[in-house]
Parts: structure tokens; sequence; C-alpha cells
């Protein structure tokens, strides 16, 4: 199987709820990724439906963690996100960082617009990306943006629609443990076993390298949902509303300093991950 790559940019998926106020360990790893002193970030506040605290929240964390510049794009309609003023805002960006809030009302805002292909040539020409919550949930080319934790193994209770595309074949979930969503990433899977599920629990994250491989961060867990050896499931041959049957899914829990490889879809202990760099 082959992903697409993962772009020159790095990718940091973030699950939620990080510090933004005392010892913002998982924001001070994205801004060691831009790897400069003085860097501009856009923070992107269109899932958000309290933009404005939003602004102010990662405006705060961020002047703390020494941006030169900070430029806040609250982008509430279409006609914004195809329109050239906003798109010229992000010239000399080395950050993007979208916000959380509504991972469908992000996409149906961003999808498709002049501003969302500005943000991949931004990618491919090697700015960073952070997403966190709905914004990491947008990353791939499939989303999850519906389904009620306790229903996650009954088919046809998940939701999906078409992400970002920054990634193939990756599917987010946020928020993952506190909202006890792994029945969700196992039904997603069991359905698509060409895709890997990463739940992202709060105040973690897992950076996305351009070699394949991803490495958390943060004070938490990120969870790998990995369905190339299912066995057998009853997902064909049940009604919608049908409890879900799966045998041999693997799953992971990779904490800060550990990592996945993608490609390989191997578990990677912190030594692996200093000899993959």
């Amino acid at each position: 199987m082959t992903l697409k790559p993962f772009l020159q940019g790095h990718l940091i998926a973030i699950g939620g709820n990080e510090d933004r106020d005392e010892d913002l360990i998982v924001l001070k790893r994205v801004i060691q990724e831009v790897e400069k002193a003085n860097y501009k970030v856009c923070i992107i506040t269109t899932a958000s439906e309290e933009p404005e605290k939003r602004a102010k929240d990662y405006k705060n964390a961020f002047t703390q963690l020494g941006a030169s510049e900070i430029v806040i794009l609250d982008i509430k309609e279409r006609s914004q996100a195809n329109d050239n003023r906003f798109v010229k805002k992000l010239e000399n960006v080395d950050l993007i960082f979208l916000a959380g809030g509504d991972q469908l009302r992000l996409t149906t805002i961003l999808g498709g617009s002049k501003l969302l292909q500005a943000i991949h040539r931004h990618l491919e020409g090697g700015t960073h990306m952070a997403g966190t919550s709905a914004g990491a949930a947008a990353f791939s080319d499939t989303m999850i943006y519906e389904g009620k934790s306790e229903e996650g193994l009954l088919k046809g209770k998940v939701l999906t629609t078409s992400g970002f595309g920054f990634v193939e074949n990756i599917i987010f979930d946020t928020h993952f443990m506190a909202r006890g969503r792994i029945g969700r990433l196992i039904q997603i899977i069991t359905t698509n076993p060409t895709c890997i599920g990463v739940g992202l629990g709060e105040d973690s994250g897992i950076l996305l390298k351009g070699d394949g491989t991803g490495e958390v961060i943060g004070t938490g867990q990120v969870i790998i949902v990995n369905g190339s050896n299912i066995h057998y499931s009853n997902i064909m041959n049940i009604q919608s509303g049908g409890a879900i049957a799966v045998e041999n899914i693997q799953i992971h829990s990779i904490v800060d300093g550990y990592g996945y490889d993608f490609k390989n879809r191997k578990f990677l202990t912190p030594i692996k991950m200093e000899k993959s760099k």
C-alpha cells in the first residue's frame, strides 16, 4: 500500500484542549518545529462558534512563545474564503494554525475555496501546519463529523465526509479518551482497512514527518487503530444499526517520544524514533 507522502511542511494534529496558559507543552513543540526565532503565525478561527475568544486565547499563547507577527483569519462565509484579500494574508506565514470547533463548519466554509488552495500551496512550499480538535479532524481526505461515542460500534451511526486532504488514508478523531471514541474509529477502519485510525487525546498530538513516520507529543496518549490484519467482520451482513463484530483489529497506545511508522504500520520506540531522524 502506498500512502500519499506527507508534505514538505510538517503537519501536527492535536487532540484538543491543549494547555494555552501555563506550560504550553504542545504549542511549544509546534514552535520548535518551525525553527525560526522570528516567525509569523496565521490563526484560522472558522471552526469556532466563539472566534473572538479563540483568537484571543491563541494570540496570547503565541505571543508568550515569541511570535513576531500574528494574523487572525476569522472567515465566516464562503465569499470571504474566495476573497483574494484574505488569501494575501497568508503571505510569508511560517505556521498556519487551525483552531477547534465544528469540523463540518470548517470544511463547509473553506472546502474547495481559494484560501484552501493557497494553504495547499503553502504546505507544498514548506510552511508548517497545526490543527487542534476540529482543525486536526479535517486534515485527512476522509473526516468523521458525527457519531455518538456510545453508538460507535453500531453500523451506520458514524458519519464521514471529505476533509482537506493534507494526508490520505489516515483518519483522525479528537478528544479521544475524554469522550470514549474508540468505537467510532473501529467502525471506520473495519469498513475501510486501507485507512489507519489516529485517536488524539487531549493536550496531545502527533507530528507527521516527511518520511512517513509520526512522533507523539504532549501529556496524554495517541491511539492507533490498524485494520490491515482483520480476519473477519460481520459489517456486510448486518442491517443499519446492528452491532459490529470484528476479529483481529490492532490497537496501539502511544505517548510522548514514541511514534508510529505509517508506511510500514509499525510501533516505534524512542530508540527507533531516533534512528528514523
